[in-house]
């Protein structure tokens, strides 16, 4: 019962919480968006450079976008040998869409204005609180993604221009009722096949990789084999953890804080009562209270009611006893009887709340008091200390910032100013950096091309509330194609998996053949100690098998009576399944209920879309000049 009255009193409570969020346009980056010298590009979109930071900070966020999204397997998915070169290569061509739809949207003349900017941001969900914009927020927010007000404005304004051309390319799809019928008869097919599963592995290739095909795979594909731009740091890192030792707290400072933070440690009024409930808010259920007070007040056992007739069954059993409870915790009404009784008048008369009637008893009272400094001097003394540290953290992170600048050619002097040791990090690329460099800010900076030519010390970098950092490039070492010494072993690997696919592919396909000849595979498979599985019922989206196979067999064409349909197809795991489609099961549509058809309808308009956007891009991509080997 005490809970529900919690729970009524406090309704819906608004909390502001901080989001750190990844802005729209982070992708590319700030540099992306304003712009970049064709010194040092990836690419040029019909003359427009993108950067080679622009396609590193696109690289970033889509590997950490992966690896939200997969978790626990990303270490398996990111071990694969063309995996950086695969999401490096999508995020280059992310790069290059944006960058030919802002090209097409200025060709186009479109605008947005400023107003309709400031109301866009104002109404962004990550810059308010309790439901109102808090410009504090907002600025916290850029501040800690190394933008400005105006370069955010400006941005924004980019992206809700290119907003407003793919809404008006494709919000106006729709779909007809035959398409829904068409889509909601194949969604709910079924297939009836026979599947015959061939394992690459079981066909041992007959010569052994040769080292000049290894040297010939190494020369067409040395892109996969790229160690990473790598660079070693040196930095001060100012810790405010670490200075806690060097900070010591007196008995004065206690008191003195004490006696300024007084009120700050109060035990505040509170109540210990007991009460009889009764449950509703009908006539009946208050005349049911009141003839229980009318026994209360003749001078029966309040505890022996509250046992026997009190309908909140858990204080019942503890006489009706509730636990110690402070002003505003409860029900406004239970709170404000509760309070008003004293040990002259101890019991309330019928309260009604939400949710009932209450005849309320006083057992304890106890009224504000400060504590004893002796009960809060813990207490006392991490606040203290916690302040003592911020107050050196403040300082040293200033003198630190100031000698970084005013000495800019090393470390010495800002290490011996804080008295912090000077530390080497040894070489790391972007993607396996130490855990304290693996910040974005950090990593934007020691991997600029500019800051590295100018060989000085960088700003203090914020990494935390409690964390700052001075970097300077120690060592630096370009991106380098592996050598053929380094990898001839996995290539070998690679190439001995390719042939036995190969031959497993041959094998499947003198299968095919026999078979569409109406000749027997029987010794064929004994051979190989495989078979053909029992005749199997498959929906369209079972997970039952190889996702390839499934896609396969729903594409076949359907079979004559008595007759198969077959063919094969790789699977994900580079095998071979070897499919006979012998049956196709169609679903009565008259039994689709309406809101399956709904989601049908949006699915499709939803497709529709995605194929107007695509057949855009698809058609800007033919009609651009794009060079990806711009500054190499």
């Amino acid at each position: 019962m005490l809970e529900r009255l919690r729970e009524g009193s406090q309704g819906v409570v608004a909390k502001s919480i901080l989001i750190v969020i990844i802005l729209s346009f982070a992708l590319a980056g700030v540099s992306g968006y304003l712009g970049t010298t064709s010194e040092n590009a990836a690419v040029t979109v019909n003359g427009e450079a993108i950067s080679q930071q622009s396609v590193e900070q696109a690289y970033q966020n889509e590997r950490a976008r992966l690896q939200q999204q997969y978790g626990e397997q990303f270490d398996l998915i990111a071990s694969s040998p063309n995996f950086a070169q695969q999401v490096r290569s999508q995020a280059t061509q992310t790069l290059v869409t944006e960058r030919l739809i802002a090209q097409a949207v200025a060709e186009m003349g479109l605008r947005v204005g400023d107003e309709q900017v400031k109301d866009a941001i104002r109404n962004m969900p990550e810059f308010q609180v309790d439901g109102k914009f808090d410009n504090n927020l907002y600025l916290s927010l850029l501040r800690n993604n190394n933008l400005s007000p105006s370069q955010f404005s400006e941005n924004f304004k980019t992206d809700l221009v290119r907003i407003q051309l793919l809404e008006t390319l494709v919000g106006s799809e729709f779909v007809l009722p035959s398409e829904v019928e068409q889509a909601s008869q194949l969604q709910g097919q079924k297939r009836v096949a026979r599947i015959l599963n061939i394992k690459s592995d079981d066909f041992l290739i007959s010569e052994a990789v040769t080292p000049e095909e290894v040297q010939a795979f190494y020369a067409d594909n040395s892109e996969l084999y790229q160690d990473e731009e790598q660079v070693n740091l040196e930095y001060v890192l100012l810790d405010a953890a670490s200075l806690t030792s060097e900070v010591t707290v007196s008995d004065a400072d206690v008191q003195a804080y004490y006696e300024q933070h007084e009120g700050d440690y109060q035990r505040q009024e509170r109540r210990k009562v007991a009460h009889i409930f009764i449950k509703g808010d009908s006539t009946e259920a208050k005349e049911k209270a009141e003839a229980i007070l009318t026994e209360v007040k003749a001078g029966a056992d309040f505890a022996e009611l509250a046992k026997t007739k009190s309908e909140d069954t858990f204080s019942a059993k503890n006489d009706g006893e509730l636990d110690w409870f402070e002003r505003g915790v409860l029900d406004p009404a239970f709170d404000e009887s509760a309070f008003a009784l004293t040990s002259e008048q101890p019991i309330s008369d019928v309260v009604k709340s939400e949710f009932g009637f209450h005849i309320i008893k006083l057992i304890e009272a106890q009224e504000t008091e400060t504590l004893p400094l002796s009960d809060v001097k813990p207490q006392i003394e991490v606040a203290l200390k916690a302040e003592k540290t911020k107050e050196l953290y403040d300082n040293l992170y200033q003198r630190l910032s100031e000698v970084a600048f005013e000495s800019p050619d090393s470390l010495e002097e800002a290490s011996a100013e804080v008295a912090v040791d000077i530390q080497t990090s040894g070489l790391f690329s972007v993607n396996d950096a130490p855990d304290v460099l693996n910040d974005s800010k950090v990593l934007n900076q020691v991997f600029d091309e500019n800051f590295r030519s100018e060989g000085l010390n960088s700003e203090v970098i914020e990494l935390s509330n409690s964390q700052a950092i001075v970097v300077h490039i120690k060592e630096h070492k370009e991106a380098a194609t592996k050598p053929l010494a380094d990898v001839s072993e996995q290539i070998t690997l690679q190439l001995e998996e390719q042939k036995s696919a190969a031959a497993a592919k041959l094998f499947v396909e003198s299968l095919m053949d026999k078979l569409n000849a109406g000749e027997s595979i029987d010794s064929e498979l004994a051979d190989k100690g495989i078979s053909f599985t029992s005749p199997l019922t498959l929906a369209r989206y079972s997970r039952d098998y190889d996702t390839q196979v499934i896609q396969r067999l729903f594409q076949l064409a359907k079979p004559d009576t008595d007759k198969v349909t077959r063919d094969y197809v790789g699977t994900a795991q580079g095998d071979f399944a070897l499919i006979e489609l012998s049956k196709v099961i169609e679903l009565d549509t008259s039994t689709a209920n309406e809101q399956t058809k709904t989601q049908l309808t949006t699915m499709l308009e939803r497709s529709t879309s995605e194929a107007i956007y695509q057949a855009l891009v698809t058609n800007l991509l033919k009609n651009a000049d794009i060079d990806y080997t711009a500054g190499n």
